[in-house]
């Protein structure tokens, strides 16, 4: 069975306990988190396998995150440990909505620092997915890194998907951020963003800004919009749309990767290659459909990881809420 690789950041995430500022907080709770992390995740509660590529640091904090991710049935062999730098740490209140503020201590990251090396015994097959975001891709090392991993996937036939995440409180520059973005968009098969963040990366609104996300190897945009749902646009001027799903919220944190993860969990069940994503006759509505109720059922708890479900769960969820 083709399996789902994905790189970048592990982080501590201490939640608010209530509603509050990170200001007025009093205490927080121990979570595991990183965007890509929480895609591998959903993937193998959906069915499939997952690998993670990451650097924590040699600390009981990596130890948590390596556990948590091992114990979720994720591969975690191609996680090492640093002595020179720290495992990253992020802070997070919500609001009554369930909207959060964040406060991020990942200056001297590990998951920053991670190199060539690092993974050079990873092996990519036809029909694998190698899946990152942008927040990992803060240095030279860890670009170049990236960059050797989405060579070596594209030579043996696996497909690329980037969620940029935007984090620019992560980014001295935003311009930085941009034009580092705009190049990653450029090697990818598959890209998620939400609509806000689409209008940072091109500059554009509308209809203008999905044309100029269709450079390079792009073949599938998926265009997100919270609790208003998401699109889909092929390459060849197809499109599909679903307009969310009504639940209870409390917590949005790891909702985008859950969408994220139950799409590439269906692709990787189908036989999805970056060569027939456009030719062979998937059911992009469905699939689009199951994402976004994976994603809004990941909201309906606190948490990323322990909040999302399986496909029992999700349609449990769906005949007792409604949210289909």
């Amino acid at each position: 069975m083709s399996k789902l690789y994905s790189v970048g950041e592990l982080i501590i995430d201490f939640q608010s306990v209530g509603i509050a500022s990170l200001k007025d907080t009093q205490q927080f709770v121990k979570k595991a988190g990183g965007a890509p992390a929480n895609v591998c995740v959903q993937a193998v509660k959906l069915g499939g396998q997952a690998v993670y590529l990451s650097k924590v640091g040699n600390d009981g904090f990596g130890d948590f995150l390596i556990e948590t991710l091992k114990n979720e049935g994720v591969d975690v062999s191609y996680i090492s440990k640093s002595s020179e730098y720290d495992t990253s740490l992020a802070f997070v209140s919500f609001t009554a909505d369930g909207e959060r503020e964040f406060s991020f201590f990942r200056k001297a990251a590990a998951d920053l620092h991670f190199t060539i090396g690092d993974f050079k015994d990873v092996v990519f097959e036809k029909g694998d997915i190698l899946e990152f975001g942008s927040v990992a891709l803060k240095t030279f090392v860890a670009r170049t890194t990236h960059k050797y991993l989405i060579d070596k996937a594209k030579e043996e036939g696996a497909m690329v998907c980037f969620d940029p995440n935007l984090r620019l409180n992560l980014w001295e520059d935003p311009e930085e951020l941009r034009q580092v973005v705009r190049e990653f968009a450029g090697y990818a098969d598959v890209i998620k963003v939400g609509e806000d963040e689409l209008s940072f990366i091109t500059g554009l609104e509308g209809a203008d800004a999905v044309k100029a996300m269709f450079t390079g190897n792009l073949k599938i945009l998926l265009l997100t919009n919270g609790g208003k749902g998401a699109k889909l646009y092929l390459a060849d001027g197809r499109c599909a749309e679903c307009s969310g799903y009504k639940v209870k919220t409390v917590d949005t944190t790891g909702a985008g990767d859950s969408f994220f993860g139950a799409f590439i969990a269906q692709l990787l069940e189908k036989g999805a290659t970056s060569e027939n994503l456009l030719t062979a006759p998937f059911a992009y509505m469905y699939m689009l459909s199951f994402a976004c109720k994976c994603g809004a059922y990941t909201t309906m708890n606190f948490g990323a990881i322990s909040a999302m479900g399986n496909k029992e769960n999700v349609d449990k969820a769906v005949k007792e809420n409604g949210i289909c």
